[in-house]
């Protein structure tokens, strides 16, 4: 069965949208065993900060592995009326760091990821004409090799944008319930139906996850808004709350089960959902 590539995405910074991505992925391979591949889209490389140590980095460059800067050198190709050389497709062993592989024979999930550098945005300025997908490094071989795919987008609507949301069929937005979020909302969802109308790839809306979440009377009226403006989509009813322990375990690089039982049971239901639901 083909992997179902997500798109985990808002255009605002700061809403746990790396934290999110880390922790599903890490959860899917290791709790319910399947095979993932986490991509780092975003210039910050906080994913890949998140999932490999400073030597893991310098080893993986030492070893002259890729980061994603590299897809989008050899992938570049004119959106034109011009001759060009076909897109060349690229072995995915190339970029490939393990973040994650069972030490028992009789599991076969895994976390596998694709690292960053901030060589994207340079790229990015010399990008003018394509790529707009990620097909040459997501080939279809890669794709039947996966359970789930998960693209960590930069919060910004470019190029990097327009990759993520045509070489996925899902997006998940993490949102944070304040003024902010309001507006946010309405930016992202201007950017689905832009995309959509430029690009005619249509993506199922996965749904809305409340992040930082505080149980106060401000959080509670604005979430109501965004869930009305999200009327047509799935908005998680578990909400995964404010914690220090998600940042203590960013910095540790490890997800938050190893950091505290009460936050792990909580993503713990936020899964279940998003099992059920995709």
């Amino acid at each position: 069965m083909p992997a179902k590539v997500i798109s985990v995405i808002n255009m605002k910074g700061g809403v746990g949208k790396t934290t999110l991505s880390f922790n599903i992925a890490i959860d899917l391979a290791t709790s319910h065993d399947k095979k993932v591949l986490l991509v780092d889209l975003d210039p910050q490389a906080n994913a890949t900060i998140v999932s490999m140590s400073e030597t893991e980095i310098q080893n993986h460059e030492a070893s002259a592995k890729k980061t994603i800067t590299h897809a989008l050198m050899r992938a570049c190709r004119p959106i034109a009326p011009v001759r060009f050389s076909p897109t060349p497709s690229l072995n995915i062993n190339d970029f490939l760091f393990n973040r994650y592989s069972p030490s028992s024979p009789s599991k076969t999930g895994r976390m596998d990821m694709i690292p960053s550098d901030l060589q994207v945005s340079t790229m990015l300025r010399s990008l003018p004409l394509g790529p707009f997908d990620l097909d040459a490094l997501l080939t279809n071989s890669v794709i039947n090799e996966y359970d789930y795919i998960l693209l960590d987008c930069a919060p910004t609507y470019s190029t990097l944008t327009n990759m993520a949301l045509n070489s996925s069929r899902g997006v998940l937005i993490p949102m944070i319930a304040d003024s902010f979020g309001v507006w946010g909302t309405n930016l992202m969802q201007e950017v689905l139906q832009d995309h959509n109308a430029e690009f005619g790839h249509v993506q199922r809306k996965i749904g809305v996850v409340f992040t930082l979440w505080e149980d106060q009377t401000h959080a509670r009226k604005y979430s109501g808004q965004i869930i009305a403006r999200w009327a047509n989509g799935k908005v998680f009813t578990t909400k995964i709350g404010k914690n220090n322990w998600y940042r203590i375990a960013n910095g540790q690089r490890v997800d938050i089960g190893q950091k505290s039982p009460a936050a792990k049971a909580e993503f713990n239901k936020l899964m279940q959902e998003f099992l059920a639901y995709y």
